[in-house]
């Protein structure tokens, strides 16, 4: 199968690449900056025309810019363009279409990043895709909001630590496990297409735990300090206020206070199973 996948010099993306060679699938890197597999330059803002189609069987939309902060922007950059992707590949006669989302996006999500992917979820299932919305993506040397984590616990010995709301606890998933479960839904995309998958353990882990857990796995003594999610909710928009741009975002802080209070475990395939953190 000749597989398009965008975002593929992102985490994420890189790791389902891998994920889909590893099957024997030919893949082609459509991302901003060049990758190991057959890379074709591709940003959201071009136009998808554009790209080489040609045999394409399946995409996998990972692609997403988080240079842009005000929901305008967001729109202009991310929503509109990831729905003229997904419909061009329509067009071009690809079958399978598999739009990876977010945990952050359910109905009634408070966050941009959330209410951007839900928006290009409605327009993919309308199209016949399926929507993968991952948990937060851990593994050997992970990247985003985990990435983050264990930078922290790394260069600090004093780790500061969100604490209220129940311990903001969050679902994760295993960056193999979700890469092969995208392989598997892709190879039988029949099964699941107009669907949404919620790829994640189904135990949300707090915030503490998650910490003690990455410092267990460095052999580094460390001592934590809880600090009120609404304070450093006020400090990161009060930074962003001054034109700061700090590592860790206030719409990101959003998304891990207030997640997706029910999931959708609705399994496209049988087999698909995601590990617990640890």
């Amino acid at each position: 199968m000749k597989v398009a996948i965008t975002g593929t010099s992102g985490y994420v993306g890189g790791k389902i690449q891998q994920a889909f060679e590893f099957r024997g699938h030919e893949v082609l890197a459509w991302s901003r900056r060049p990758c190991p597999a057959a890379w074709t330059h591709f940003d959201l803002k071009g136009d998808p025309a554009s790209l080489p189609w040609n045999q394409v069987s399946a995409l996998i939309h990972t692609a997403y810019d988080f240079a842009p902060r005000d929901w305008d922007a967001i729109v202009e950059k991310n929503v509109k363009p990831s729905i003229a992707l997904l419909q061009t590949a329509k067009d071009r006669g690809v079958q399978r279409l598999i739009f990876i989302s977010s945990i952050s996006s359910f109905q009634g999500t408070r966050s941009n990043y959330g209410k951007a992917k839900l928006m290009i979820e409605e327009a993919a299932l309308g199209l016949g895709a399926t929507v993968i919305r991952p948990g937060l993506v851990w593994g050997n040397q992970p990247g985003g909001v985990m990435g983050a984590l264990e930078s922290l616990v790394a260069k600090f010995p004093l780790v500061p630590y969100l604490c209220g709301r129940a311990g903001l606890g969050q679902y994760l998933v295993h960056e193999e496990d979700l890469s092969f479960a995208i392989v598997a839904i892709a190879e039988n995309l029949a099964k699941s297409a107009g669907t949404i998958h919620e790829a994640t353990h189904p135990d949300a882990v707090s915030l503490l735990s998650i910490l003690k857990a990455i410092a267990a796995q460095s052999n580094k003594s460390r001592f934590f300090i809880p600090i009120p999610w609404q304070l450093a909710m006020s400090g990161l928009i009060a930074a962003e206020a001054m034109g700061i741009d700090p590592p860790f975002r206030s719409d990101s802080l959003t998304g891990l206070v207030y997640r997706t209070p029910h999931l959708q475990f609705t399994d496209p395939l049988p087999g698909i199973v995601y590990r617990a953190f640890k």
